[in-house]
């Protein structure tokens, strides 16, 4: 037996039923977009009005969901567009009775044009029942059974102004919601400006042939229809225009609009935008202060505010800074930009008195600051209340108060998270503790960070000239100490190295270098040479070169071990390498490959490059480019240097 299609829902608005024919007109409601399966989706009352109870029924056999036996619902509320916050999706439970599953909604007393579900299974929320994307719904009706104005229209807006159908992986139709926006103004034209827009914008994402002339169309009607269009009619109608690629008819609109409100939105941001680009620095000065003297309250001002917070700094306005920063309310002050100017200001030993104003005034109002942004507000504000505490902890230092810096340091710093801990914050610490007389209580942290191979040189030799100044000790105990603590670290660091080293021939060669003398690979036989390929161009290069000259030093006694700086794939005159070396005197021999032979040779792909020959001979180890820390590179080449000199 063949099923009799029924109308939908936007069918049934265009139908004008007789009372007689009332009842059966509104039963079709029952089968609201459901195709060939009559009654799975049924609801009483058949006109639910506002304030009322609304009981469903849903039969999933026919649907994406007759194998799922735990089900539940998903609505909306909706409304006129202006009452889209309505549209928050909330979980209604269901009850099961043989192959149906029931449930209620209750329509509020106001606002209410209509609700809108889906179904899914409460255990695998992605397996859903969408209604072919047009998800099942329940209209409003007034005392005459009359379907509300917005029932069809505010279904459109669901689609189009929420995320209830993308919260479930799928993508509104344009065509239906096109359709639905139509069947609205059909039959309410006087809701045509609450829909103008919205219907337009759905014409341009269906992309039907001939869009493009029936949107503009549509737009000059409008604006025609309308004696003083609003600013937030013209604002629309210039986005439509844009998403059609006419940008001159959309600027034409918004130079429209700063006529109809000269101080309005658009005239705050060319002011705004004007004030950026001011290069002077007096003059942008002044040009904020006007800004913010006539628009106290713009969207624009707290960028803007920050950004004079920037320039101020920039231009070395420091005493400015400060009575700049004071005078603004904590929702235009932007906490870890200051955070930032003040910890430089505190390294660079820099106005720190002044410094020390800025990273109060920020802890000042981190204290008040509402939450900002999405996640966990809460453990930001701790994160940035410790990156405070860490400035105002330099600040001490730096003005010779360790006392304060230290119990500054101690509300923040955690000695069970080394591994998460800046490496420098703990010298730091450290040294703010031998200042203090609280080594005891620094002392396992600064021991631990060495042994996990994360202290800085600076926190090894306070460590290690400490432990020579205690009764008893020597310079050389105190190096023996500082060796057993790293121990665990380098035999694990030796094993992780062993698997890097390689075994490749290591090709002859015979270079100049600055001083003119000749240097060959021959000299050095039976010796480990550390050949380290460079150029002045090369910033990773040039970074580098404190680390390699802390490794060339440690081993400057060593006559076994030679560390050659071959300067190769330079692009330009000797005389730029001469330069470099004498601004930078670093004790290096540097032989120059000017044609690359030998960079070649070594198959160096990149620079910096580091190469190790072993006293036999042979390649035994090639690494590429520059980490960016110091310490692990002046270990992990000092590991492989004494592991070819024993042999390995």
């Amino acid at each position: 037996m063949k099923t009799k299609k029924p109308l939908s829902f936007a069918n049934l608005l265009l139908v004008r039923p007789k009372r007689a024919n009332l009842r059966y007109a509104v039963t079709l409601l029952c089968a609201l977009y459901t195709g060939y399966v009559q009654g799975q989706f049924c609801f009483s009352p058949e006109r639910p009005q506002l304030g009322q109870v609304v009981s469903f029924t849903y039969t999933p056999q026919t649907t994406p969901l007759a194998s799922d036996s735990t089900l539940e619902g998903r609505y909306v509320r909706y409304g006129a567009p202006n009452v889209i916050q309505l549209s928050q999706p909330t979980t209604v439970k269901l009850v099961r009775h043989g192959n149906d599953f029931v449930g209620e909604l209750f329509i509020p007393r106001k606002d209410v044009a209509g609700m809108m579900l889906l179904f899914r299974n409460s255990s695998q929320p992605k397996r859903t029942d969408l209604n072919n994307g047009q998800l099942y719904v329940i209209p409003v009706s007034d005392a005459s059974g009359r379907i509300v104005p917005h029932a069809t229209g505010g279904q459109a807006s669901v689609f189009t102004r929420s995320h209830f159908l993308y919260e479930s992986g799928a993508r509104p139709d344009p065509n239906w919601v096109v359709t639905l926006y139509e069947h609205e103004l059909a039959q309410n034209p006087n809701l045509h400006p609450f829909y103008w827009s919205d219907l337009l914008a759905a014409q341009v994402k269906q992309k039907k042939a001939g869009y493009g002339p029936k949107v503009k169309a549509g737009i000059e009607s409008y604006l025609a229809s309308r004696p003083t269009p609003t600013t937030a009619e013209l604002t629309t109608a210039a986005q439509l225009y844009e998403s059609l690629g006419d940008f001159p008819k959309a600027n034409a609109l918004r130079e429209r609009q700063k006529l109809v409100e000269p101080t309005g939105s658009l005239a705050q941001k060319d002011r705004s935008m004007a004030i950026r680009k001011e290069q002077n620095w007096e003059r942008k000065k002044a040009a904020y202060q006007a800004f913010a003297t006539e628009f106290p309250g713009s969207s624009y001002l707290p960028a803007l505010t920050v950004m004079m917070t920037d320039g101020y700094f920039k231009n070395n306005d420091i005493p400015g800074l400060v009575t700049f920063v004071e005078k603004q309310p904590a929702s235009h002050t932007d906490v870890l930009m200051l955070n930032t100017i003040a910890f430089q200001m505190a390294d660079e030993r820099r106005s720190l008195p002044e410094a020390e104003k800025l990273v109060n005034r920020a802890i000042d109002v981190l204290k008040s600051q509402p939450k900002t942004g999405a996640g966990n507000w809460e453990a930001e504000r701790l994160t940035r209340q410790r990156q405070l505490m860490n400035t105002y902890a330099r600040v001490r230092e730096q003005q010779g108060d360790y006392a304060g810096a230290y119990t500054a340091y101690q509300t923040f710093i955690d000695p069970n998270d080394i591994d998460n801990t800046d490496p420098r914050l703990i010298e730091r610490y450290f040294l703010c503790a031998l200042q203090t007389n609280h080594i005891a209580e620094a002392r396992p942290m600064a021991e631990a960070s060495v042994q996990i191979g994360t202290a800085t040189s600076g926190l090894k030799r306070a460590l290690r000239d400490w432990y020579a100044r205690q009764p008893g000790n020597t310079v050389a105990k105190a190096d023996a100490y500082l060796t057993q603590l790293e121990a665990d670290l380098r035999a694990d660091q030796r094993d992780e190295l062993q698997k890097l080293l390689i075994n490749e021939p290591a090709p002859a060669f015979t270079l100049t270098d600055l001083l003119g003398r000749s240097i060959s690979s021959s000299a050095f036989k039976g010796k480990v040479i550390v050949l380290d390929f460079w150029a002045t161009w090369c910033g990773p290069c040039i970074a580098s070169f404190p680390a390699m000259q802390q490794a060339q030093t440690r081993f400057q006694n060593d006559p076994n071990v030679k560390f050659l700086f071959v300067n190769t794939r330079e692009g330009g005159p000797v005389q730029r390498v001469h330069n470099f070396m004498n601004k930078h005197p670093y004790p290096f021999v540097v032989p120059l490959d000017g044609q690359q032979k030998v960079a070649n040779a070594y198959k160096v792909q990149g620079i910096p490059t580091k190469v190790v020959i072993g006293p036999d001979g042979r390649v035994r180890y090639r690494t590429i480019g520059y980490s960016g820390n110091p310490e692990s590179t002046v270990n992990e080449l000092s590991l492989v240097v004494e592991m070819l000199k024993e042999g390995k």
